[in-house]
């Protein structure tokens, strides 16, 4: 993750709500009723705002319907379910020209100078004229907001030395029109009640797991999008978890859980119930032999990275420094702006971001969809080809000599659009088997004679720092540790460790790549919010990586035993 910057809002007298306050023509029979309030809204702005000063040069309105289902068990009871429904409205709204447009960057502006986004309050319906009116006040706000950020962008951009960069605001884009029916599977609630339930009993046979669920979530989202280049695009998905976690405190206050889950497209992709019971069995036997692992000290030296953890490990120290605005932006760090065409990487390492690939290793991927927020469809990007970086991660907003968009403009429905990763994908055209590569740990354990290495088995995320005004770190957030010794004792699991550590000189350490690779699924929070991912890799064996003692609670475990 990183943190956005902020830029502020003004006024200026303009009044466009009772002018948009039109009605159109009622949608022909069979006419998607949504995008037809939404087409119609466009051509009234159009209308009403040509020849107007500083009128609308390209305006987007999407509306998104997420209805989510969730059904809890703990302890082996039912913990109840959850329903909801709601619908978000966005508009964005360029004014100026593709040059020099609202959107550009106040330089030196503080935290408080980013102008809100126009709201819009979505009604669940489909009846166009109660939508319509829904847009009809944002339309407004969004323009006279644009209007007055022009001006203090102007002012801004006379004042101010050269940009480094001076690519364009926006990019030209061809119009998309689609229309994906979306089939949603029908749930036996009744069933999945049950097995959640019956599932969560699992927990009752572990005395030291504290808390613990077992959860099937299924979130149906459908979308649409009308802009005023004629994009008309409406599409959906559903995205199935079934998750199960267990928490504990160790005798020194250290909150543990173990958090295991699969992501899927669609209901037949879930695990059956005996894939289910065995997860939830996995997650108490390592929570409860967490508890009693000792803490590792700090410490630097080889490690090898299994596929997950690898995945979020590039995710994190290379995947947000390729997005396309922070090499614009001069108050990022712009870690890799000027090696285009350099090597960055090992040579047997490839990156790629594929959002058009379902599966990866048969494991339905997060980060899938088919055309991004803005439009553009999805589109396969290698950003790294045998160590030498070629590209970045671009929506419509250029930077120098990358001019077009790639399909990754992405947002959390409700925020500003920027370039997001998708589904970024590790791939090694020289890797060894996993035996191989942890005698390889072994061998660079005792070369450097270091105690032990690391093997770092499963992850719970990671964020980031890119920007300038902070140290360029990571920390990635592993859940299973081992330490693994030279003289052939067991390996040691361990707990309380952070991975941490600087992009370049990390990369730099990168040795070998096994034969394996293993997918992590889960959502990235950024500027535009959070949207769901995908990052997968083979393991990786890294010449020296840094661990920290992850923070911890100090109150005592419960005074009161569990009860037999």
């Amino acid at each position: 993750m990183t943190r956005p910057t902020l830029y502020a809002l003004a006024l200026l007298p303009l009044t466009l709500l009772a002018a948009l306050n039109v009605r159109a023509a009622e949608p022909a029979a069979g006419v998607d009723a949504v995008m037809a309030a939404l087409s119609a809204t466009l051509d009234n702005l159009a209308g009403q705002s040509k020849g107007k000063d500083d009128a609308p040069y390209f305006t987007s309105l999407a509306l998104t319907d997420e209805q989510s289902t969730v059904l809890q068990g703990t302890n082996g009871t039912w913990a109840g379910a959850q329903h909801t429904h709601h619908r978000t409205g966005d508009v964005d709204m360029r004014v100026g020209s593709m040059t020099l447009d609202n959107t550009h960057k106040l330089r030196d502006a503080g935290w408080f100078e980013q102008p809100d986004r126009a709201e819009v309050v979505a009604p669940l319906t489909d009846d166009p004229r109660v939508i319509e009116q829904a847009y009809l006040r944002a339309l407004d706000d969004a323009w006279r907001t644009a209007q007055r950020q022009l001006i203090k962008i102007r002012s801004n951009d006379a004042v101010k030395v050269d940009r480094e960069d001076r690519s364009d605001d926006f990019s030209p884009a061809s119009p998309v029109q689609a229309s994906v029916p979306l089939t949603a599977a029908t749930l036996d609630e009744a069933a999945w009640q049950a097995l959640v339930t019956k599932v969560s009993a699992v927990y009752l046979d572990y005395p030291e797991v504290y808390d613990s669920g077992v959860q099937l979530v299924v979130d149906t989202t459908r979308h649409w999008l009308a802009t005023s280049e004629g994009t008309r695009i409406a599409d959906g998905h559903q995205h199935y978890r079934i998750a199960t976690w267990a928490s504990t405190v160790a005798e020194d206050g250290m909150e543990l859980q173990i958090y295991d889950y699969a992501d899927v497209a669609t209901l037949a992709h879930l695990p059956d119930s005996a894939a289910i019971t065995k997860m939830a069995i996995r997650a108490a036997e390592r929570l409860t032999a967490l508890r009693h692992a000792p803490v590792v000290d700090p410490y630097s030296g080889p490690a090898i990275l299994r596929g997950r953890a690898a995945g979020v490990f590039f995710h994190e120290i290379f995947g947000h420094r390729i997005e396309g605005h922070r090499q614009k932006d001069e108050d990022e760090g712009q870690t890799f702006t000027s090696r285009v065409n350099q090597r960055i990487l090992p040579e047997f390492l490839s990156v790629s971001d594929d959002p058009t690939v379902a599966q990866r290793n048969g494991i339905d991927l997060n980060g899938t969809y088919q055309w991004d927020d803005e439009g553009v469809p999805a589109q396969r990007v290698p950003l790294v080809e045998n160590g030498i970086l070629r590209n970045f991660l671009m929506s419509r907003s250029p930077i120098e000599n990358f001019p077009a968009s790639n399909g990754h403009g992405r947002r959390q429905p409700g925020m500003a659009v920027v370039p997001r990763q998708g589904n970024l994908m590790v791939e090694a055209n020289k890797s060894v088997p996993y035996d191989t590569l942890r005698k390889m740990l072994i061998d660079e354990v005792k070369r450097q004679k270091k105690p032990f290495g690391m093997i770092f088995d499963d992850i719970s995320g990671g964020f980031t720092f890119t920007g300038r005004s902070e140290p360029n770190a990571f920390a990635v957030q592993p859940v299973v540790v081992w330490r693994v010794y030279t003289d052939g004792r067991p390996d040691e699991l361990v707990r309380g460790v952070d991975l941490i550590g600087t992009p370049l000189t990390t990369f730099e350490r990168i040795m070998a790549a096994g034969d394996d690779v293993d997918v992590f699924n889960g959502v990235c929070g950024a500027e535009s919010g959070w949207v769901p991912v995908s990052a997968s890799s083979p393991s990786l064996l890294i010449g020296e990586v840094e661990v920290q003692r992850r923070e911890k609670a100090n109150d005592r475990p419960p005074i009161l035993p569990a009860p037999k």
